[in-house]
């Protein structure tokens, strides 16, 4: 296995960004370019070494790119990012695939000016059809891909139990999921060490009654924690 998919999901401030931002760091994903949905790469200022970013504007932006990567054109890519120096990159990063999908659906209501500005059902579902062809076309890249999203909740009320998804409709999440080798939570929490009171972040790769979660390789243990996180650590075991 030489390359992966996947898609990371968890609260704001969980530190998605900065460990999606070590994919540089990583001989198999390093150059990394790091699609910038969100415009918030600030928390990548710690990142050493950075990969390269691209602010995103509008979904046509993600269509060039990835029709640049499809033809490994590496010249144009270069001049369309605006590096000086073509890179031949081994991964890519999506942050975020929830805002991307909201920018894809804003978009696709302002197409149709029958319903007013507000989404019918035939909009979410262009919307899951335009954005399920994206996953799949960036899943079969010859890269590693990374998406981030937001994390949503849902009440079940026959198990009296609250649910937590990746932050995509419904029909959206289940494509989504389909065509994804790893589904991995990430979470941060105070914990106490010693005297002191420390935060610690968490990666969860297996799926709980709670918490939705895949690990296709079956390498990776179900809880990775530490109060820094490099996918190096995890692609030693998912690469391998």
């Amino acid at each position: 296995m030489d390359k992966f998919n996947c898609l990371l999901y968890g609260e704001a401030g969980a530190g998605k960004t900065p460990f999606c931002g070590t994919l540089e760091a990583c001989p198999k994903t390093s150059p990394c370019l790091f699609l910038d949905v969100d415009h918030g790469t600030l928390s990548l200022e710690g990142v050493n070494p950075r990969p390269t970013v691209y602010q995103i504007a509008a979904w046509a932006d993600v269509q060039k790119v990835y029709a640049l990567l499809k033809k490994q054109d590496w010249g144009n890519l270069a001049k369309l990012i605006g590096i000086e120096e073509p890179k031949v990159f081994k991964s890519v990063v999506i942050d975020s695939g929830t805002e991307l999908a909201n920018g894809l659906l804003r978009s696709i209501v302002a197409e149709d000016d029958r319903n007013d500005g507000i989404p019918d059902q035939a909009s979410y579902l262009k919307t899951q059809l335009r954005f399920a062809i994206m996953w799949r076309g960036f899943r079969d890249l010859p890269l590693s891909c990374v998406m981030t999203a937001g994390i949503k909740d849902q009440k079940d009320d026959v198990a009296g139990i609250v649910r937590f998804f990746p932050e995509f409709s419904p029909g959206l999440l289940h494509d989504l999921q389909r065509h994804s080798d790893l589904i991995l939570l990430m979470n941060v929490a105070m914990e106490t060490q010693g005297a002191a009171r420390v935060w610690t972040r968490y990666i969860q790769t297996q799926p709980t009654q709670r918490f939705v979660a895949r690990d296709r390789s079956a390498k990776l243990d179900p809880i990775i924690k530490g109060d820094k996180l490099y996918w190096n650590d995890l692609l030693k075991k998912v690469l391998d």
